[in-house]
């Protein structure tokens, strides 16, 4: 079992329906919490999914996670209780959920704590709160114009703080050592109210000073949850009101007035609780990279001025990666390297503040045709209408010509969600996420290129890299097909066949037909037992696979390589004329674009000269020097052909 990592902040959210409000809340609070944190949800009996959604926060592993479930509605106090027992941060928020935070929040009131021994509590100013921390009138009237308000209200009050008798429970931190010694909130003020004066006294008593941050501006949907419950307030007021006088003395009450606060009305042309816009959506580019000195300058600068904003998530580099990012404008995050891809990708996304991330890699480079597809496509981006984009990543061959002209299928731009993060940890995946989240995929009409497979010997490095990290995810996934299928593909590239064919058939054991692996699993194996010499049951995969999907070429082309070792040279043809007749569907595949052009031509060019039938032989050798100029083997063989026919052939020679 893995120990846990440590946390500092432990925000508890508890929940009485509002999913939306809910939504909100965390999307602020994956944006704009930047210390070490865990999430807390407490879900007090909601009927509209929310823990579902929360499930989803869960499996996300965006930051870590709790759900605490209650069956039956226990009320605010009860619900703030569960999650301040699991808490595991030495500062303990508890959190609205139709609050929504703002830049540096947790820091500030961290600070405020830490500034003096006797502060052991504190909270922010607010639109919807009693004074002294309430701002009245505020002036934004969409969620948008509240982070300009919030920065500009930090500016204008920076360093100003202040004590309280009493804070607001909207958004409340704690210390460790204050909760330990005064508890958390009676449960018997049932749904809420009085709870916080309650808290507030036992600290005061307790010899805590209660402070407010005037510098720090949350905001207060308010009343989201008794509205939405249909609750008499003035009735529940007054009842704990009394409750409180009973437990501390009329005394306690003499002071207290009657307080109205009004909430908060967005403006009519916008959403109540969201901060999407209308206009083009903020697109951030995120990255993560460990000494790429090299790479790095060619990446940013072939995208420069395309993104709202860069996010780049440093893994430990000791050259000048983090200068280079800094110089062209990126904002550079430290992040310990913990052998999962998945986590660190996710931890760039925890900061991307768009409303959509893209996403390069520092050996990616957009060439400027592309980069002009890409402008054209993120200006009509859209935050309310929200879609995963698909960009196919040319894959440059090794310097030997190895490694093909391979071509992947990746989104590469999608909405950011709390939900929607990063799994697996190589080969990071985030499709799953954006299935559950419902976000339909695109495809794109611009490439990407990709140098990474450039260097040999960089490349043997990073497969024995990958081989570790899916050792040790095998062992937490053990039959898992997606990390059997990565093994399977590296213990392929060394040519190790058998143990590349146990790890390919245990995935394709577990795969359904209509995963995306499953056309290559089948390629795969039928490759690995070609190798092997049991040419019988390498066709066999093939017509297995292509059982399943007719059109698939990688599986065509197999076939015909089968067929022809097998002494079947019109079986062979065939199969590869079919190929010459099929395109690359709108699906997920990696394959090498050569299939469906140059590769199968000149396998059919090398079996119409065996039959000797030179002017065919000619015609394929001419089409792979259309699509690939200069290309050795079309014009040696095209030369060959001339001196064998004694007649001129077209392309057969050259200066």
């Amino acid at each position: 079992m893995q120990a846990q990592a440590a946390v500092e902040l432990s925000v508890i959210v508890p929940c009485r329906g509002q999913m939306d409000c809910t939504r909100e809340c965390v999307r602020a609070l994956l944006r704009h919490t930047t210390v070490p944190w865990e999430l807390i949800v407490v879900d007090d009996a909601s009927e509209d999914g929310t823990a579902a959604y929360a499930t989803g926060l869960v499996d996300a592993g965006a930051v870590p996670t709790q759900l605490i479930r209650h069956a039956a509605p226990c009320g605010f106090p009860a619900a703030c209780n569960a999650g301040l027992m699991a808490a595991r941060g030495q500062f303990l928020v508890l959190l609205n959920n139709d609050a929504v935070v703002t830049s540096d929040w947790a820091q500030q009131l961290m600070a405020l704590i830490r500034s003096n021994p006797s502060i052991g509590l504190a909270g922010p100013m607010t639109n919807f709160a009693p004074p002294p921390q309430q701002v009245a009138d505020v002036p934004y009237r969409d969620l948008a114009g509240m982070h300009q308000f919030a920065a500009h209200w930090g500016q204008t009050h920076r360093g100003q703080w202040f004590t309280t008798p009493k804070l607001s429970g909207f958004c409340l931190m704690l210390s460790r050592q204050a909760y330990e010694r005064i508890g958390g909130l009676d449960p018997r003020y049932g749904l809420g109210f009085f709870d916080d004066d309650d808290l507030a006294e036992r600290a005061r008593r307790a010899g805590y000073e209660l402070a407010v941050a005037h510098d720090l501006f949350v905001h207060h949907h308010g009343g989201r949850t008794f509205a939405g419950l249909g609750l008499d307030t003035n009735d529940l007021l007054q009842k704990n009101l009394q409750l409180f006088a009973e437990k501390w003395g009329p005394e306690s009450v003499s002071g207290m007035r009657e307080v109205t606060v009004a909430p908060w009305i967005p403006s009519a042309n916008e959403p109540a609780i969201s901060d999407e816009r209308t206009e083009r959506a903020r697109v951030s580019l995120t990255m993560i990279v460990k000494n790429e000195e090299a790479n790095l300058p060619a990446c940013l600068d072939s995208v420069a001025g395309v993104f709202d904003e860069i996010v780049v998530v440093d893994t430990g580099s000791t050259d000048r990666t983090r200068e280079i990012a800094t110089e062209r404008g990126a904002r550079v995050f430290d992040f310990v390297w913990v052998d999962d891809f998945a986590a660190a990708r996710n931890a760039a996304l925890a900061r991307a503040t768009g409303d959509y991330a893209f996403w390069l890699d520092a050996d990616d480079v957009v060439e400027p045709e592309d980069r002009e597809r890409l402008v054209a496509l993120l200006g009509k981006l859209r935050a309310d209408r929200p879609a995963a984009f698909v960009v196919r990543c040319e894959c440059d061959p090794d310097e030997k010509g190895g490694g093909g002209q391979t071509v992947v299928d990746h989104v590469r731009l999608f909405p950011v969600g709390e939900s929607i993060r990063w799994t697996y940890r190589v080969h990071e995946q985030i499709l799953p996420a954006l299935a559950r989240a419902g976000v339909p995929s695109v495809w794109t009409d611009f490439k990407i290129r990709h140098t990474g497979y450039g260097n040999s010997v960089v490349r043997g490095r990073k497969l024995a890299r990958d081989e570790q990290i899916l050792l040790a995810e095998l062992e937490d996934r053990p039959a898992d097909p997606f990390v059997l299928f990565n093994l399977g593909m590296i213990a392929q590239e060394r040519q190790d066949w058998r143990q590349a064919l146990a790890y390919l058939e245990r995935s394709l054991a577990g795969s359904r037909p209509t995963d995306s692996i499953t056309r290559k699993l089948y390629a795969l194996i039928s490759r690995c037992h070609l190798e092997l010499g049991d040419l019988p049951t390498s066709l066999a995969a093939c017509e297995r696979g292509l059982a399943n999907d007719p059109h698939d070429a990688e599986l065509m082309f197999r076939k015909a390589v089968a067929h022809l070792a097998n002494g079947q040279p019109a079986a062979a043809e065939s199969c590869w004329r079919r190929v010459l007749e099929l395109r690359r569907p709108e699906r997920f595949s990696s394959v090498d674009q050569g299939i469906y052009g140059h590769l199968t031509r000149r396998n059919l060019a090398r079996l119409a000269a065996a039959r000797n039938d030179l002017t065919d032989a000619a015609l394929h050798w001419q089409a792979v020097l259309a699509e690939r100029p200069g290309d050795l083997e079309a014009i040696a063989e095209l030369e060959r052909l001339n001196s064998r026919s004694g007649l001129p052939v077209e392309g057969g020679s050259h200066d």
